[in-house]
């Protein structure tokens, strides 16, 4: 019957399909069984350390996987139909995204899919490995046909020693892979089936020279054979060269690779210049024994290298002048080692030298030893225009030089150095906007002075942390910003750092900035508020004028305000309340004042006791008690602040406190001292002074 003949061909075509399935299978376990029989082949064979057998044997198999991969192509073309599709259709992509062929897309002309089948075999170029040929011309010949896609973009380098005259140049995209590097992380020793480039010449060895250029699973040796040759009087400019001139190079890899004895140069360099970049590096296990610099970032000015990762790795032997060297003047930071070990036993500078306005490096769980060098010599030198860098971990031996306070992250401490991490105390007082005198227009311990704002303190219902107010400021849209800023300059030569804010809550956008004087003079600013109507922290943290600091909040809004807080160091800020601040204290102890004498005038009536010394004075009449205080700590220089309460103590008698505009007392009635007498007054506004209470 005609109506069974879709079936009829359905089960044909499954049948068919079945047949192709089982065809690939039987492929598929046959290629299984032989890799099984090649491993235990390998084996054996590297046990009598036949390399050339293995080699063929290799060979043998990856062109079995080859034939295999191109007979399940040919028996079901439907796969390979879809992926030329899927190509073509990423080529159009490409091409649509970049606006045309622009060196990063493919043009819209299809695709060909005519792609290389595998990796590039450095072999098939003539590489001999026995560190007497020169295979420096036919391992460039294969990196030369990866990059040109002639051949698959890895070139596999087998076992061997390959002895090299000129620097090998590995161009973006390409990859030059050994088989590891030997036994031994502390010398080459030619051995479990390693891959050595042995290079013999005056320049560097590798130079990756282009994005995403890879090198892995490899030795690189300045190499010194035979004895009183070319070769061992000729010391190389260094290992593996990142250079990045008038370019861009970036996402370079580094992986399992042992440099070794370049104690002429430097292991690895990562060099900007010409407008030049390379970031986003990632260089991993990366072994160094015995050079003269390990890892070196260099950045002219205009370039960069930053944003280059270090994982594991370690950087040991004799010959060091540093280990880990930085310098600018361009942008050379943010390069990020993790777990790496740096423990030559001496070095001639020091194992980390950084220097630059714009350089700094982060070490993170790093272990700095230095077992040979003297005590009294550094094993980190931070120089002073350096600032930002981070380091912890394990600090071995000696000490680190630095200006802690330009780098409070630095945190390795040892039985010869300490770091710095200076205390979070909020250095605004009244930080709880408390005592708001609305007729006058005062609030102490800021400067609330313009008019162009009006201001009122919220509910406390409003308040974001417990006892502290809440205030809301109208701004009317003229005259200006409106300023609030504390009304204490802030000296602190101690320091350098200085992180600042305040919450905010407005619906205008850029209704507040923090505003500051930066080390250089300059004034900066930090983000502004986005007008979402809730509560934002408007802060920032930076390296801040000493010798004229100046900190504000700059308003052009309608905005509520709350906890500003100011303290030194790059901590993050830290507003809100606590057991003790400005918000108010809770204590369970004792609280001592200090106690301080207060001595006559040298004539007249116009005393000034020592201010910051403490809250209680004992007069000293020097032998002379019939005495008068007309005024006290008048000038303003002298003045205490707002709300102070001193006591004063009268051992004898005969001393006379007179009643005026200066010292307002209880009732008018001037204060005239007996034995052993006090009396106690607060700090008015403009040098005057109200009693609380009196003793006599």
């Amino acid at each position: 019957g005609h109506e069974h003949a879709p079936l009829v061909a359905t089960i044909a075509g499954n049948k068919q399909q079945t047949m192709v399935n089982l065809t690939i299978d039987a492929t598929s376990i046959l290629l299984a069984l032989l890799s099984l029989l090649a491993i235990g082949t390998i084996n054996h064979l590297h046990h009598d350390n036949q390399s050339e057998q293995i080699d063929q044997l290799t060979r043998q198999l990856s062109e079995l996987q080859i034939q295999t991969d191109a007979l399940k192509r040919t028996l079901n073309p439907d796969t390979t139909s879809e992926r030329n599709v899927a190509l073509a259709a990423h080529a159009k992509r490409s091409t649509q995204h970049d606006g045309g062929h622009n060196g990063r897309g493919l043009e819209d002309t299809g695709c060909s899919c005519s792609l290389p089948s595998g990796p590039t075999y450095a072999s098939d170029f003539g590489v001999v490995g026995d560190a007497a040929a020169d295979d420096g011309p036919a391992l460039q010949a294969a990196i030369d046909s990866a990059a040109a896609s002639e051949s698959g973009g890895t070139v596999i380098l087998p076992a061997g020693v390959f002895r090299t005259h000129e620097p090998l140049h590995i161009p973006g995209g390409v990859t030059l892979q050994g088989q590891g590097y030997g036994s031994s992380p502390l010398a080459i020793q030619f051995d479990a089936g390693g891959s050595t480039i042995a290079y013999c010449g005056p320049d560097y060895a590798v130079k990756l020279t282009g994005h995403a250029a890879s090198l892995r699973d490899l030795a690189v040796y300045d190499w010194p054979y035979p004895a009183e040759s070319y070769c061992e009087n000729t010391q190389a400019a260094g290992g593996v060269l990142v250079e990045a001139d008038a370019t861009l190079i970036e996402s370079v890899i580094v992986s399992n690779v042992f440099i070794y004895y370049f104690v002429g140069g430097t292991a690895l360099s990562l060099v900007a210049k010409n407008n030049g970049g390379v970031p986003f590096g990632n260089y991993q296990n990366v072994r160094i024994r015995h050079a003269k610099t390990g890892i070196y970032f260099s950045a002219e000015e205009g370039s960069f290298v930053n944003t280059n990762s270090f994982l594991g790795g370690g950087i040991s032997g004799g010959g060091f002048e540093s280990c880990v060297y930085a310098e600018g003047p361009g942008a050379c930071n943010d390069n990020k080692f993790y777990g790496m070990s740096i423990e030559p036993p001496d070095t001639d500078i020091s194992h980390v030298y950084v220097t630059g306005s714009k350089t700094n490096i982060k070490l993170h769980d790093v272990r700095l030893e230095a077992t040979g060098k003297s005590l009294d010599r550094p094993i980190v030198i931070i120089d002073d225009s350096s600032y930002g860098n981070v380091m912890n971990g394990i600090l071995g031996h000696t000490h680190v030089q630095a200006d802690l306070n330009r780098n409070p992250g630095i945190d390795l401490m040892s039985q010869k150095s300490v770091s710095l991490d200076p205390a979070p105390v909020n250095q605004f007082w009244n930080g709880a906007f408390k005592g708001w005198d609305s007729v006058n227009r005062i609030l102490p311990g800021w400067n609330v002075g313009q008019t162009n704002t009006d201001i009122t303190i919220l509910d406390s219902s409003e308040a974001l942390f417990p006892d502290h107010n809440v205030m809301s400021l109208d701004y009317k849209n003229w005259g200006g910003a409106f300023k609030l800023q504390s009304d204490k300059t802030l000296l602190t030569p101690g320091h350098d750092f200085a992180t600042f804010g305040v919450y905010a809550r407005s619906s205008v956008q850029g209704s507040i900035t923090a505003v500051m004087r930066y080390t250089s003079g300059s004034i900066i600013s930090s983000a502004s508020h986005s007008g979402s109507g809730k509560w934002e922290f408007i802060g920032m943290s930076a390296l801040y004028d000493k010798d004229s600091p100046y900190f504000y909040f700059s308003i052009v809004g309608d905005v509520d305000l709350t906890a500003p807080t100011l303290t030194f160091g790059q901590s993050p800020a830290t507003p809100g309340a606590s057991l003790m601040s400005s918000s108010g204290a809770r204590m369970s102890g004792t609280l001592t004042t200090g106690v301080a004498p207060c001595t006559p005038p040298s004539s007249g009536y116009y005393w000034t006791c020592p201010k910051n010394e403490g809250n209680i004075f004992f007069l000293d009449m020097q032998g002379g008690t019939d005495q008068t205080i007309i005024r006290l700590n008048q000038p303003t220089a002298d003045r205490f602040d707002y709300g102070t309460v001193i006591t004063m103590m009268f051992t004898d008698a005969g001393t006379r406190v007179r009643h005026s505009g200066y010292i307002k007392l209880k009732n008018s009635a001037d204060f005239v001292s007996v034995p052993f007498s006090s009396i106690t007054l607060m700090a008015d506004t403009g040098g005057t002074w109200i009693e609380m209470s009196r003793n006599n």
